[in-house]
């Protein structure tokens, strides 16, 4: 085990800046799971972690210190309680973060698709792959200009759905639209067809769109179909999170319908 005292200290560094800069992401290929949920699963999904970081008081609670076992004494850095709320997004929780690869898309399940074009809020783009996951899709695709899918905020919302998806990120439309399943359908305030009219029992795609813009026009223009959700009263339009939930799960719903036949 190895005791990190110093906010100098260039682990320390790479640390805060995956916890609090976006793009470190990117450029040390590293991801921060913060929480024994996040740790717990990305170690049951077979991830190798680089470090185990916690707090000598999270050491003494039985979670952590099975989850410090998991990984091995020499993996294990200790901080300093101050030290690890530089690190921490959350108000309340184990002090404890497993440092890991960001890892490689593994390769797309079959089945339903789902896209995600420009989606830029964090809460969202962790709140639609959790429903992903929970609705039976099998990949979803980030269009580049969506938040990072493996930035702390998108982690923390997605709950352990990365592991339950294939999670392909920084692409462009051109790049995945011979891989889609059809029909591929991209929901739209103004939209020629209504969810519950589809047939959603196969397999399907859904383009979800950019918080304030929508789904963009060129690739709306290679969809299969706009498809709008009805909706009672004066509300202009849902929340791009809770549109996906809606669409995802009416496809959910019919496939099982159609199994207990």
């Amino acid at each position: 085990m190895k005791l990190i005292e110093s906010a100098d200290n260039a682990l320390f560094k790479n640390l805060r800046a995956l916890a609090q800069d976006p793009s470190a992401v990117r450029r040390l290929d590293q991801a921060w799971l913060e929480g024994v949920h996040l740790a717990s699963a990305a170690l049951d999904a077979g991830l190798t972690p680089l470090a185990l970081v916690c707090t000598a008081e999270a050491l003494r609670q039985p979670e952590v210190a099975a989850l410090a076992a998991r990984v091995g004494d020499p993996l294990v850095l200790q901080l300093r309680g101050a030290l690890f709320r530089q690190l921490s997004g959350v108000r309340q929780g184990r002090e404890l973060g497993l440092l890991v690869r960001r890892p490689a898309p593994r390769a797309a399940a079959a089945g339903v698709a789902v896209v995600l074009d420009r989606v830029q809020d964090a809460g969202n783009v962790g709140a639609m792959l959790r429903t992903a996951a929970a609705a039976g899709a099998g990949v979803v695709y980030c269009l580049r200009g969506c938040a990072g899918a493996w930035t702390p905020k998108v982690l923390r919302a997605g709950m352990g759905a990365h592991f339950a998806l294939s999670v392909v990120e920084d692409v462009a439309w051109q790049d995945i639209e011979p891989r889609l399943p059809r029909p591929c359908y991209a929901t739209a305030a103004q939209a020629e067809l209504e969810l519950y009219g589809l047939d959603l029992r196969d397999a399907v795609s859904w383009v979800f769109g950019n918080e304030g813009g929508g789904v963009a026009q060129e690739v709306l223009a290679r969809c299969d179909g706009r498809v709008r959700i009805p909706q009672a009263g004066r509300i202009e339009s849902l929340n791009v999170a809770a549109a996906a939930a809606v669409c995802l799960y009416e496809g959910l719903r019919q496939r099982l319908v159609a199994q207990a036949r």
